[in-house]
């Protein structure tokens, strides 16, 4: 790839992260973009140089770990370490996912098989447990896509809560979903089996 291929899916993934009617999978990445214009960009070298770096998967993972992290795409909060952090979490995100419906769990009666669906309940305007874990920084924005692709509760969060953190993190699971390569059976197994060890 070149810088300004680079650019252009820097582009098109800030335009899928920050705006609803954008999808980078549907209309395949493709944005609007001037060659001459981006010759004039101050940041065309930061481009050139990830051209260089990265293949184009690893390119892809790198916008999108750096997106996940700064929702909004500032260029200056973007970084190699960011991504590292982003390439470890996802391969070691089953044991992670385990430990955080463990967690989850933790606040739950019994029988947990029965009650583990209360973690999405809520009042409206109010939190439920799994968002409020999320905000209090000890759940992932992997562990409520995972959620949300194999189990769904977005949209009835959506009848009740209709503030800002809420629109905000609705916007990251549903965005960055398609990214993510997730198996539905192994994820409700690893429930099942936390749910077992608890019993």
């Amino acid at each position: 790839m070149t810088g300004f291929e680079v650019y252009k899916m820097y582009l098109a993934l800030k335009q899928h992260f920050t705006k609803s009617d954008y999808d980078y999978f549907k209309y395949r990445g493709k944005v609007r973009a001037n060659e001459s214009s981006f010759e004039q960009r101050r940041d065309r070298y930061f481009f050139k140089k990830l051209a260089t770096r990265h293949s184009d998967k690893r390119l892809l993972e790198y916008f999108v770990a750096n997106f996940i992290s700064d929702p909004q795409g500032y260029l200056r909060s973007f970084s190699e370490d960011i991504y590292s952090e982003w390439r470890i979490h996802q391969e070691s995100f089953t044991y992670k996912f385990k430990q955080e419906i463990d967690l989850l769990l933790e606040d739950l009666n019994t029988p947990y098989e029965q009650t583990f669906e209360t973690i999405f309940h809520t009042k409206r305007g109010e939190h439920p447990h799994l968002i409020k874990r999320y905000f209090a920084g000890e759940v992932s924005i992997e562990t409520l896509t995972v959620l949300e692709h194999c189990l769904g509760y977005v949209n009835d969060l959506d009848k009740k809560l209709t503030d800002p953190m809420w629109k905000d993190t609705r916007m990251r699971i549903k965005k960055y979903e398609p990214f993510l390569s997730i198996e539905c059976k192994k994820y409700k197994g690893v429930i099942l089996d936390a749910i077992k060890l608890k019993l």
